[in-house]
């Protein structure tokens, strides 16, 4: 699972600049096609609505029991497929998928055993897309009723135990049309556990401590041409320039620093200029080694995207599997204003709770050792085109340094190893419970009334 890592330091920097387009930076620049994709992508929508005005209370002859005005839930469940993020040829994951495939369109998969458990659902159904006769997604939905109750058995078998409250509050405005407005709070408590095997939990305990030592000498390696810019800040810009131009795969120039060999007899020719292209840094020999020392340092942080030779999972997808107690990625839609959210950070017009995965730790780690980051900049603005026309690169590049410059001040304090790995493992660490709040039925409430609300009470780790 984990690469080799007994790799010799740095040759000279004009074997390295022969090297760099087709080793350190063809890593980097395949990350920026699609290699930070799972194989697999996995999704579940919680969407909350209130009671509806037919939800009444039995007479009190009746002989069934109570009507629920909890309201209702719709569950929606999306599985995603990447082929692309195969490796052609390789087997084992193939087979994966292929399984994967046949469990979902013939009704036998997790998701399938998830939903028979609800209870005469309102209303359900199930799409999938193919790419050829290549199934690229699979999207099942249900909409219940007593929310509480299915969405316990929607999650069992999980180390999830949810519970959805819901209680009325005193309206301050009576008004006999309209139904009180309710607080609804959902919570979803970690039991403790792990969907990982042992062997799989193995696998993370040893790429995380390879991760580290990786993260580490990239941070050291970044740190130094941080230095270097601010001993030099007439500098900064061509090496900008030139480190997310090596990133993307590109060949950094040739120094034109270096004294070219003496000649034995005079030659009264004119020196002919250096053939460099009218928009290519010049760059000092210093300069080309720090960059080109920072390109080789991020290879191995995207390897955890790669699908290794003997397994299934890449290492990203495993570490999800040991850490992350949920089975997709949630996202909640609830049906009112939001007043606390605790684990939850609002997307669109939801709130999702975070996954817990090698690389959302990693990302935690901007700002502690290294700020900004080269290489997540490069990442989070691929295929931005800053404004440029698509085929003006030397725009874009222009353009990249200057949004690059604009995150704030250079800093880096590089960490150990071993302390790098222990704030991976406190990123990597779910919360005991996660809470969403909301009041359905108060927005419409007049502005300005005791009972509306002020902001939202977010809470992290």
């Amino acid at each position: 699972m984990v690469a080799n890592r007994n790799r010799p330091f740095l040759p000279p920097v004009a074997t390295i600049r022969r090297a760099l387009p087709g080793l350190c930076a063809a890593a980097l620049a395949i990350g920026f096609a699609g290699c930070t994709d799972d194989p697999v992508a996995e999704t579940l929508q919680l969407e909350f609505y209130p009671p509806s005005a037919e939800d009444t209370q039995p007479a009190e002859d009746d002989v069934v029991g109570p009507a629920d005005t909890n309201g209702y839930v719709r569950l929606e469940a999306k599985v995603s497929i990447h082929r692309h993020a195969v490796p052609e040829g390789h087997a084992l994951i193939e087979r994966r998928l292929n399984d994967r495939t046949e469990a979902l369109m013939n009704g036998y998969d997790v998701w399938h055993l998830r939903f028979d458990r609800l209870y005469e659902p309102l209303a359900d159904g199930a799409e999938w897309e193919r790419a050829g006769r290549e199934l690229t997604s699979y999207r099942r939905w249900a909409l219940v009723g007593n929310p509480d109750a299915e969405l316990q058995e929607f999650f069992a078998n999980t180390p999830i135990r949810p519970s959805l409250a819901v209680w009325d509050n005193e309206r301050r405005e009576p008004d006999d049309r309209r139904p009180p407005p309710q607080t609804v709070s959902l919570e979803l408590v970690f039991d403790g556990g792990t969907q990982a095997t042992v062997g799989e939990s193995d696998t993370v305990e040893r790429g995380l401590r390879g991760f580290a030592v990786d993260a580490a000498r990239y941070h050291r390696r970044v740190a130094a041409l941080w230095r270097y810019m601010d001993e030099n800040p007439g500098r900064r810009f061509e090496c900008l320039r030139a480190l997310f131009a090596a990133a993307r795969g590109e060949e950094l120039p040739e120094s034109t620093l270096v004294a070219s060999p003496r000649e034995l007899a005079p030659n009264t020719a004119p020196p002919a200029p250096p053939e460099r292209p009218q928009d290519q840094p010049v760059l000092r020999d210093l300069e080309l080694e720090l960059i080109e020392r920072i390109v080789e340092a991020g290879e191995p942080l995207l390897e955890i995207f790669e699908v290794p030779d003997d397994d299934a999972f890449t290492l990203q997808e495993l570490s999800r599997r040991v850490f992350d107690p949920f089975p997709a990625v949630i996202t909640a839609v609830p049906d009112g204003q939001v007043t606390e959210a605790v684990g939850f950070a609002e997307a669109g017009d939801g709130w999702t709770i975070p996954s817990l995965d090698l690389w959302r730790a990693f990302r935690s780690l901007e700002g502690r050792f290294v700020s900004p980051d080269p290489l997540l900049f490069l990442l989070d603005t691929d295929g931005n085109d800053f404004g440029c026309d698509e085929q003006d690169d030397a725009c874009k590049d222009r353009e990249r340094v200057f949004a690059f410059l604009e995150r704030g001040t250079f800093d880096a304090r590089p960490g150990s190893s071993l302390v790098i790995r222990r704030v991976l493992e406190t990123e990597l660490q779910p919360l005991d419970v996660y809470r969403l709040t909301w009041i359905r039925g108060g927005t419409d409430e007049s502005p300005g009334s005791e009972g509306a609300v002020d902001g939202v009470l977010e809470t992290g780790r």
